[in-house]
């Protein structure tokens, strides 16, 4: 019988392997470094003049600066005739803001109103008094337009139906649309939601262009009877109000709160349209801030410099029911050790 010699088995290839496991890997290629804000803007820059030859062709002109903020605007001349203003300069603080203003008959350039609100908004926004949320609601002491007959006193904001952002190589600004509204408006969108009342406008005007006589949805009484029940349902989605003046102190066992007469009519709408639905609020002034919250016993807790209102639904009610926007003190028997003093 013959005999088959032992297969050889080769250990090369085992040696390969193990020479390849001992190989070192590639390093990861680092990320690219962040750009500088010079490359932000200038990438910003580029995004707008894009953006107007797109919707404004060769037309467009500069309205007027605001703190290294410009104001630029168009005729529109598609569907009704309206001058469309755009602001370049807000994006470092995260938005741009637009405004639509219906054409009045021989008008040859936007009117002198629209450009000066947008120039309210502008010195607001560089005060900390307006930010990059669709969710808030601004009213106006003089109105949008003073020295007018126009029932429009505050703005709330959403995103621009045309332009809803500015895209660039690093970011994506978003562009707030300023919707002017009428005082009672305001007031509801303060107990309900500046995003569903927006709803309402676009059914009658999806570009939401601003009439200057344009009447208040609460005129119609279909249109009062549906805000009404969803206001009641709903409750008020700001979570955030500002005021020119909001300081907190403690004297003994005082706590004393000052408040500006302009926020007053937004602080009871959202105790209101916050607290009664057992949601908190907060009330910003610069670097200010009190927090209203729901809470049982009512108390005005003041800790390092931070006051805490906390109430109950009564105490809530009362407060309502006393506080005005005139100057003076005010104090509840629901809310012992507190004075409110209107400024």
């Amino acid at each position: 019988m013959t005999r088959l010699a032992p297969r050889q088995v080769s250990a090369r290839p085992l040696a390969r392997r193990v020479t390849a496991r001992k190989q070192k890997l590639p390093e990861p290629t680092p990320p690219p470094p962040p750009p500088t804000s010079a490359q932000r803007q200038a990438a910003l820059t580029a995004s707008f003049e894009a953006l107007r030859a797109r919707l404004w062709g060769n037309q467009g002109a500069t309205l007027t600066t605001i703190d290294e903020v410009v104001v630029r605007g168009a005729l529109i001349g598609r569907g009704r005739p309206h001058w469309h203003l755009l602001t370049e300069g807000l994006g470092a603080k995260g938005y741009e803001l637009s405004l639509r203003v219906q054409k009045e008959k021989d008008e040859l350039a936007a009117p002198g109103w629209a450009v000066a609100l947008l120039a309210t908004l502008i010195s607001r926004a560089n005060a900390g008094q307006l930010w990059a949320d669709t969710n808030q609601v601004m009213v106006l002491a003089q109105g949008v337009a003073p020295g007018t007959d126009s029932e429009l006193f505050g703005v709330v904001f959403t995103a621009d139906p045309e332009v809803p952002s500015i895209a660039t190589a690093h970011d994506t600004v978003p562009v707030l649309l300023a919707v002017p509204v009428t005082r009672d408006e305001a007031r509801s969108v303060r107990e309900w939601s500046p995003t569903a009342l927006v709803e309402v406008l676009a059914k009658v005007d999806p570009f939401l262009i601003t009439l200057l006589d344009r009447p208040s949805l609460l005129q119609s009484p279909r249109a009062r009877l549906l805000i009404e029940q969803r206001m009641e349902k709903e409750g008020s989605s700001l979570s955030t109000m500002t005021a020119t003046t909001s300081q907190a102190s403690k004297t003994g066992e005082v706590v004393t709160w000052k408040l500006s007469a302009d926020g007053v009519d937004t602080l009871c709408s959202l105790l209101k349209g916050r607290i009664a639905h057992q949601r908190s609020f907060s009330v910003v002034s610069g670097a200010s801030r009190v927090e209203v919250v729901n809470g049982d016993p009512a108390v005005a807790d003041f800790h390092k410099r931070q006051l805490t209102l906390r109430l109950t639904l009564v105490a809530a009610r009362q407060m309502r029911s006393l506080l005005k926007a005139k100057p003076g003190s005010y104090t509840f028997e629901h809310l012992p050790n507190f004075a409110l003093v209107v400024v």
